[in-house]
């Protein structure tokens, strides 16, 4: 069995140790801690304000409304322009 628990140091508690235990009971285990980076959308949708901007900006797509065009020549002179 391979398993994967994902939760923060705050809520690693007897109860998880317990459960751990429990579900592998007479197995060997490794257990692998790492610091996992936060997902951009993860971020995105933790602050309410950015998170009601990229819900809007998804149904925008979705329904094609209030979207823009741009070629890559106007890409290349906005970064152009960005740089000096």
């Amino acid at each position: 069995m391979d398993t994967l628990l994902k939760t923060t140091a705050a809520e690693i508690n007897n109860s998880l140790i317990d459960f751990i235990k429990k579900s592998f009971e007479g197995k060997k285990i490794a257990v692998h801690i790492y610091e996992m980076e936060e997902d951009d959308t993860e971020f995105l949708l933790s602050n309410p304000t950015t998170k009601k901007r990229l819900l809007e900006s998804i149904g925008n797509v979705n329904s094609n409304n209030n979207l823009k065009e741009y070629s890559i020549a106007d890409i290349e002179n906005f970064l152009n322009d960005a740089g000096e």
